[in-house]
This record gives C-alpha cells, sequence and structure tokens, in this order.
C-alpha cells in the first residue's frame, strides 16, 4: 500500500481501497531465441541484473526496472510469441541522453526520436529483432 495511505481520515481510506484495486503490471516478457546472448545484451543495454537464468526452461528473469524482465524462449513454457519486432510495452526512463550511452554499447541502432506529440523516445533492436522503446519521463514526473 501507498506510504500515503497510513492516513486515517475516511477519504484518504476509500482512495487508498481504490489504488489496491488496480491492476499493475506484474512482469515484462520479451521472446529471444538464444538465451544467453540476450541475457548478455540486456545487461549492457539497460544495465539490468540477471537473478534467475535457466536455459533448461529458456528463461531468464532480471531486475533493475521498475518491474521485472523476462526473457523466455518460444515454446518453452514462457510463452509462444516469436520473436522481432515491436516488444508491446514501452519502458520509461528520465534523461534518455545518459541512456543512449549504455544501450549504443550493443546496440549500434539505439536512437533519440522526437515524437510527434513532442516527447521523446530511445529505440533500438535487440539481437533477436525485437524492437525496444524507452519514453523519457520529465524530471519529477
Amino acid at each position: 500500500m501507498a506510504p500515503w495511505c497510513r492516513r486515517r481520515d475516511f477519504e484518504a481510506v476509500e482512495i487508498c481501497r481504490e489504488v489496491d484495486r488496480l491492476l499493475n503490471l506484474a512482469l515484462l516478457k520479451i521472446p529471444v531465441l538464444e538465451l544467453a546472448i540476450a541475457t548478455r545484451f540486456y545487461e549492457r543495454a539497460l544495465g539490468l541484473t540477471p537473478v534467475f537464468v535457466s536455459e533448461e526452461y529458456g528463461w531468464a528473469q532480471m531486475e533493475g526496472a521498475a518491474i521485472p524482465l523476462a526473457l523466455y524462449v518460444p515454446g518453452n513454457g514462457g510463452g509462444d510469441r516469436q520473436p522481432g519486432g515491436t516488444v508491446d510495452v514501452h519502458l520509461s526512463a528520465q534523461n534518455l541522453d545518459e541512456h543512449i550511452k549504455t544501450a549504443k554499447s550493443v546496440a549500434t541502432d539505439a536512437a533519440i526520436h522526437a515524437n510527434a506529440d513532442g516527447s521523446r523516445s530511445l529505440e533500438f533492436t535487440d539481437p533477436d529483432n525485437n524492437i525496444i522503446r524507452i519514453m523519457e519521463t520529465p524530471a519529477g514526473g
């Protein structure tokens, strides 16, 4: 529960109950062909840390983002989406100018784009042709 939910007044308690009913993201899964190669790529491109890797199950779970990121080999129990194309969830971060330095160390196509709505995004392709997009979050937002 959010720290501000510790208040005891009626209005705060009702708001906290509503917040607790909201759905949250639990895990972001990305299909890959070579688990070891992809794990090393995401360690270097995003600064993530593997906390569980199993070649046998075709699964690697990584931490270092707001939600855990999992890499999976299709057909091994993690899912059946084939690698390649746009990952359907966008990450977010402040200061894309710093993040591009890390991403470019392993993703030569990493680039910051100015979007039509005035926002910026960092985009790059992983070794399995999955397109990763990181939307810039304004400082304090």
